[in-house]
Formats: C-alpha cells, structure tokens, sequence
C-alpha cells in the first residue's frame, strides 16, 4: 500500500511540476490581456463631449476676458463693436463668429472670434466675408479696459 501511494504521490508531484510554469503563463498572458483592454478606454472614465457649435453664454464678458490677457495690439482703442455670435460656415464646419471693430487714433481693426463649444478658440483678423456684413453693436467696455491694460504697462 505504500508503494501505490508513492506512485500516485510521484504521479501527482510530476502533473503539479508540468502545470506550475502554465499556470505563470496564465497569469502573464491575463495581465496582458487586461493592460491592453486598458488602452482601448476599459476602466477608464469618457471624457465629456463637447458640442462644437454651443452658443456662447455670455460673449462679451468671454471677449473682455480673453483681451485681458491677450490684448493683440488693440491697446489704445478709442471706440470699439462687436457683432453677436453668428453661426457660419468655417472650413467644412460651421462655427459662432462674432466680429470685433477697434478703431485706434490712426488705425482701425476688424477681427473674427471664432467659438468652440462655446468659449473662443481663434482670434484672428477678419475677412470681408466673415465681417462684411456684420451687425455691430457699440462695445464701450472693451477701450475703458484697454486703457486701464495701457496704465498697467507704463
């Protein structure tokens, strides 16, 4: 009776020996297959989307605050409108535009506030067809702010 459960015990050390480096390639192929699911968005959070074409809230307050912190050259503005926020083709998408007129001393400048998602994405000079027939309303805050941004440079 010893000799048969030496047997099965040699029987099963054998089975366990071959099954140990199986069971550690389990294990790595799992871990594997688990950290490449992690790349594909498995486990982790969706970013929000962001509807491209949402309407600005507020886009003068969004306007005064951008120039605050990047004037473009506008400093020294006597007078200043600003259209609404207008949807209009751009590129192959459409986009809010809102157009800026700054009239200096002797200078005048027209630019196109291109929106995403509702907050300003491009600041660039306008073309005739993004702001030639824009509505402008009068915009006194924008040189009272851009007088006080002058004060602070000297």
């Amino acid at each position: 009776m010893c000799r048969s459960e030496i047997a099965i015990t040699g029987s099963r050390a054998r089975q366990l020996a071959y099954a140990a480096p199986w069971r550690a390639y389990g294990a790595i192929l799992l871990a594997a297959v688990l950290a490449g699911c992690s790349s594909f968005g498995f486990g982790q959070n969706e970013q929000p989307v962001v509807d491209p074409n949402l309407m600005p809230s507020n886009p003068k307050a969004t306007v005064m605050s951008f120039l605050q912190t990047n004037p473009y050259g506008l400093v020294g503005a006597r007078e200043a409108s600003l259209s609404e926020p207008e949807l209009r083709p751009f590129g192959t998408d459409n986009r809010y535009v809102a157009c800026l007129r700054a009239v200096g001393p002797d200078w005048r400048k027209e630019k196109a506030i291109i929106f995403y998602g509702g907050a300003i994405n491009q600041f660039v000079d306008a073309t005739p067809e993004q702001c030639g027939k824009a509505a402008y309303q009068p915009f006194p805050e924008l040189p009272a702010l851009l007088k006080t941004l002058s004060s602070k440079k000297s």
